[in-house]
């Protein structure tokens, strides 16, 4: 009897589904039985209220108790108290607590449940640190693990279930269900890569997370993409592990992203076919995990291996974001402790943290988003007919930095015009400079390459720089760019002449139509500002555009270029134009105010009469923006008379300022 109730009082869990997905966990601690109970650890998915939902429910096998109570805390002060009424059927009772609201938080909450007697009442059981929050998964290889060696814990960094034998490649114990914080042990490891996208969402969001790291190792993209289609969560495949791990958590259908790390096997010729195997994986996630709305792939570094497999396959992941529009592709070569395959921790944390920025951007609002994506190539031409001259243009809004003579170690120095390749050949290039997205590079003589390589295929071990740590083209945040392949070499559009005119609110701007141009992108700086603004891109058979900037003041400096889908204008039109500061844009505040002559003859003698006494400061502006005349007029003034000595031929405008109202008028000269 007495081992009989020691049995009794061992836990016992098992796990099954709902009608609607939603994992149960049965559990027994001593005389209860809970049908629903939070797990210690557990993560529950907050909902649009920024809350999830906690029940807890089940039945007593003893008589004499009244209710059951659930007693909550939060960061151990008591929150709330619910007392559940016992139903009984004989000896035995049914239970239902309803569900306790926690917030979506950096807060830990626990649960307490009791039975209780009129007068006493016994703990059944305690479940601490349940948390609400959001779910992300990594799949991958070696890279996408770190070996599973990190040992660094956060409280509001969660997981579940466990990691299986020789770097999670056998098969699942489906008893392992088990929530916990991230890295307790190496069984329930995410990586250094996984904890510190963990940490750095945590901290931005202000809300916990879970991240089930379903990656494992010596691994290709057919091995991830293998999926039992009578049994997704097959636990023999790493597609099913995985995803045996989202099921029972109950994160499955509220997982936010998708983060892949693979193709190392591919690059050493050890698997194939990456591009058909990816899109299958792609399919199976939107399949069993509807709710991502987002995957970001990183591109391989330069490895060892003497093959140009590894550089086809880069280029294809630098490409994705053009192919799925949901993915997001980084690079990784000149990520920090590589060996020419793996990355010690501190590379492996920096790739956490830069993957972490696309993603807080992506889901967190995060404001800080300037440089945070690797430049990635978009078009390579001849600057003009002599080749001498290649412009490489990157997306825009990035600020790109070519760097100086690069020394690995102690015996050679790079020079990263050296690692540009025309037709497959290294040399032609002697030099290079980087301004806004654009790099320029000057050939040692004309040339009639028709594609461009940047960075080495690959490096044998043994080389005097291996590893490859650099030089690399960077961007104002140190974002590598994405290396590229047999990227086709264009020739330059003609540059637009761009003409500017105002009428003091509007700018209007007009243009020669170019050769060859598919559209025309069109920028605006005003003086206050150091980037360049894109305020329009219109097709090719527009020739102009009216641009409203607002009350600025000041210089506005417009350009224009045309564009393609494989080259651009070398250079951009340019005109700037001088705005006054307008106090208001709205309807006049002097109405029934008369101008004449109009038009007017250049040197005549030009009339204004108000509807009422004031005075001010009346401006003459030309069609640029430029102030012509400037009058000063008492405030008991009605009619206004101006010389018109200096103007020409053209279009003008008065603009006049008092402390009872403004106008502004149009005016044209003519002979």
């Amino acid at each position: 009897m007495q081992a009989a109730r020691r049995l009794l009082r061992c836990l016992v869990i098992f796990c099954f589904f709902i009608p609607n997905g939603s994992p149960v966990f049965g559990q027994q601690f001593s005389f209860v039985f809970f049908n629903q109970l939070p797990q210690d650890y557990q993560l529950y998915p907050r909902n649009e209220k920024n809350e999830a939902e906690i029940p807890v429910s089940g039945t007593i096998e003893a008589a004499g108790y009244s209710y059951m109570s659930v007693v909550v805390t939060r960061n151990d002060t008591r929150i709330r108290y619910i007392k559940a009424p016992i139903t009984y059927t004989g000896n035995r009772g049914s239970f239902s607590a309803g569900s306790a609201t926690i917030k979506a938080e950096l807060a830990n909450y626990n649960f307490s449940v009791y039975a209780c007697k009129a007068s006493d009442s016994v703990l059944i059981v305690k479940r601490e640190k349940i948390v609400s929050g959001d779910a992300f998964v990594i799949m991958g290889q070696s890279n996408s693990t770190g070996f599973f060696s990190e040992t660094e814990t956060n409280d509001f960094c969660r997981t579940f279930g466990v990691i299986t034998g020789t770097l999670n490649i056998e098969p699942y114990d489906p008893a392992d269900t088990l929530w916990t914080i991230s890295n307790r042990s190496d069984k329930t490891n995410v990586g250094a890569m996984g904890l510190e996208i963990q940490k750095r969402l945590a901290e931005q969001s202000g809300v916990p997370n879970c991240l089930i790291n379903g990656g494992f190792h010596w691994s290709s993209a057919f091995s991830h993409a293998i999926r039992t289609e009578n049994n997704p969560a097959d636990l023999t495949t790493g597609y099913g592990r995985m995803l045996y791990r989202l099921q029972k958590s109950g994160v499955a259908s509220v997982c936010k992203a998708f983060i892949y790390r693979q193709g190392e096997t591919e690059a050493y010729n050890e698997g194939w076919n990456w591009e058909e195997n990816f899109d299958k994986l792609y399919h199976h996630l939107k399949t069993d995990i509807p709710a991502l709305k987002r995957m970001y792939v990183f591109q391989i570094d330069i490895i060892y291996y003497p093959s140009f497999a590894g550089t086809i396959l880069r280029d294809y992941q630098r490409r994705l974001p053009d192919i799925y529009p949901d993915i997001r592709s980084l690079a990784t070569v000149g990520t920090k402790a590589f060996d020419g395959l793996h990355y010690g921790r501190e590379g492996n944390v920096q790739s956490g943290f830069e993957v972490s920025r696309l993603i807080c951007r992506d889901f967190y609002n995060l404001e800080d988003t300037l440089q945070i994506d690797s430049p990635n190539i978009r078009k390579v031409f001849y600057k003009n007919s002599e080749k001498k001259e290649l412009v490489l243009v990157f997306d825009e809004h990035q600020e790109l930095v070519y760097p100086g003579p690069y020394q690995p170690n102690g015996s050679v120095t790079l020079d990263i015009k050296d690692f540009f390749y025309l037709d497959d050949f290294a040399g032609a290039v002697g030099s290079g400079k980087a301004e806004e997205n654009r790099v320029t590079l000057t050939l040692n003589a004309p040339q009639n390459a028709g594609f461009l390589n940047y960075l080495p295929p690959y490096l044998q071990e043994g080389g005097s720089y291996y590893p490859f740590t650099g030089p690399f083209i960077t961007n104002g945040k140190g974002m590598r760019a994405f290396t590229f392949y047999h990227v086709p070499i264009g020739s330059a559009l003609g540059t637009p002449a761009l003409s500017a005119a105002t009428d003091l609110v509007s700018v209007d701007l007009k243009w020669d139509a170019v050769a060859g141009a598919e559209s025309y992108v069109l920028q605006r700086k005003k003086e206050s500002e150091s980037r360049w603004t894109t305020i329009g891109r219109p097709g090719a058979a527009t020739t102009a555009f009216t641009d409203t900037p607002g009350n600025s003041g000041g210089v506005l400096s417009y350009r224009i270029k045309a564009e393609s889908s494989t080259s651009e204008s070398a250079g951009y039109g340019l005109a700037d134009i001088s705005l006054p500061v307008i106090a208001g844009t709205g309807a006049e505040s002097l109405p029934g105010v008369l101008v004449y002559p109009n038009p007017l003859k250049p040197g005549s003698e030009l009339t204004i009469e108000l509807n009422r006494p004031a005075g001010g400061i009346l401006s003459v502006y030309d069609a640029l923006g430029r102030t012509i005349d400037r009058f000063e007029f008492q405030d008991d003034t009605r009619v206004m008379k101006i010389p018109s000595r200096s103007w020409v031929q053209g279009l003008y405008f008065l603009q006049f300022e008092s402390g009872k109202g403004r106008f502004i008028k149009k005016i044209v000269t003519g002979r």
